[in-house]
């Protein structure tokens, strides 16, 4: 009897071994862990996606559990810890999940309208006098700023590259007031006054226009930025080859049509796929993500020459680092 108490004992810990030190593969055998970021309200991220992660449970025989984080570090944070396995995201958090989290870029979203990518934006009032970035950039001491999270590629890495970066200036630094929201708070934000500029993006635009119409009629864009890659969508390098493959075979397949497919389920795809601002999904790779980390590489070396209280031995060594790493960069190819 004690021989096997402590051999169920010895078994009880190699199992939880194995869920700490492996979580994609100990923790997922019949589940799928999917991580989205409130980028709008909660409810309305989980609407969108849920008719997509129900098709894809059926279709892998499996349950696909989404979670929706409030900030990008909880993402990076959950796919690091083995929480979710697959994550979309914006570039800059697949950047972190790559190099932190143990990511890696599988798909890019399609838009809509069939472009490779979609636009940062800067959002006014349509009363507010505001009509171009250097009337912003004029007014600025008496402003209130809405700014997007750190991570957020098109709420903060975007504006930041274009509009502050090539100026030497920080949000920080010129505006009356700057605040963190996610894209829709900043949307509703604007509208009702609480802030005078604000980061958006087109997609998150063309969404809260839909959900909050009278709010729209408040809004104009001031700004709009070069084409950013579309979101991509990450997942644990170390998931089972098998269900890669299924995960591939199910996303590059979903909306489009084919011998097998009936026009019903095609047109039903494709109906969802509206209804989150897509046109379906890409296969790529890390290299994706090359555009996006040459900007935000450049935005830190910016950032290191205009910070005035840094040591010059230590802004050298800053710089120097920071274009080894730019000359290593391969050219994009996505």
């Amino acid at each position: 009897m004690r021989t096997v108490l402590l051999a169920c004992c010895c078994l009880m810990l190699f199992g939880a071994l194995t869920s700490f030190l492996c979580p994609a593969q100990a923790q997922t055998r019949d589940r799928l862990g999917f991580g989205l970021v409130a980028t709008s309200a909660p409810g309305a991220v989980r609407d969108r996606w849920q008719p997509l992660l129900d098709d894809m449970a059926q279709a892998l025989g499996l349950t696909v559990q989404p979670t929706i984080y409030d900030d990008y570090a909880g993402v990076i944070w959950a796919m690091g810890n083995g929480d979710i396995q697959v994550a979309c995201v914006g570039n800059k958090v697949a950047i972190e999940a790559v190099d932190r989290a143990g990511g890696e870029v599988a798909f890019k979203a399609v838009e809509a309208d069939g472009r490779a990518g979609y636009n940062s934006l800067l959002l006014a009032r349509a009363d507010s006098g505001l009509r171009t970035v250097e009337d912003m950039f004029a007014r600025a001491g008496e402003l209130t700023y809405g700014d997007g999270d750190i991570n957020s590629t098109s709420g903060h890495v975007i504006p930041g590259h274009y509009l502050f970066a090539p100026r030497g200036l920080e949000p920080r630094t010129v505006f009356r007031r700057v605040v963190q929201n996610n894209h829709e708070e900043n949307f509703l934000g604007v509208a009702a006054g609480r802030l005078d500029v604000a980061t958006g993006n087109s997609l998150n635009l063309a969404t809260s226009t839909a959900r909050h119409p009278q709010a729209a009629a408040a809004v104009k864009v001031i700004w709009t930025s070069p084409l950013i890659p579309s979101d991509p969508l990450v997942w644990r390098a170390d998931l089972e080859p098998a269900r890669k493959a299924a995960l591939r075979a199910f996303l590059l397949d979903y909306g489009r049509p084919g011998p097998d497919k009936a026009p019903e389920r095609l047109n039903r795809e494709q109906a969802v796929l509206r209804g989150m601002a897509r046109a379906g999904f890409q296969a790529c790779d890390n290299s994706h993500l090359l555009p996006v980390r040459r900007m935000e590489l450049v935005r830190q070396r910016s950032r290191i020459l205009a910070d005035a209280a840094l040591p010059q031995a230590e802004r050298l060594r800053r710089l120097a680092a920071i274009d080894k790493t730019l000359q290593a960069l391969p050219e994009a190819v996505d």
